[in-house]
């Protein structure tokens, strides 16, 4: 199924769809599935029927169905660049942020002050990211 050809509502469709599918598969009724989610009757229901859920709350269910597993697929690409970054010792070309420039400053006539302080922060930055810490 192609999503990028889909509306939102009918992604959300489908995605229910499937999550009562894998259920019905494992042969497990909802109250069933509800008591390995760690989750209630209603939540379950409310899910396979397309009403609003939240990204934990689908974690929860995925991982009730033993199909958690799926999930490192959504961002797989991200995660081979920065493997691939780490093991040949390169630093990631990602940008750290993102952000519009306000202004356009030609970098010769910033001070050379500001020049290393941009420097240092941005060394900080990657430092932080190697090491995994969340802020």
């Amino acid at each position: 199924m192609k999503f990028s050809t889909m509306n939102d509502s009918e992604i959300i469709a489908d995605l229910c769809c499937r999550i009562k599918d894998a259920r019905i598969e494992q042969r497990l009724s909802q109250i069933e599935l509800a008591e390995r989610s760690g989750l209630g009757i209603a939540t379950i229901k409310r899910a396979e029927m397309g009403g609003s859920v939240t990204l934990s709350t689908l974690i929860c269910i995925l991982r009730g169905l033993n199909r958690l597993h799926q999930l490192e697929g959504v961002l797989f690409d991200t995660e081979v660049r920065a493997f691939n970054a780490q093991v040949s010792g390169e630093k990631a070309n990602t940008p750290l942020r993102i952000r519009k420039k306000a202004a356009t400053v030609d970098e010769a006539d910033k001070p050379l002050v500001e020049k290393s302080a941009d420097a240092s922060a941005v060394d900080w930055y990657i430092s932080a990211a190697e090491n995994n810490i969340l802020w």
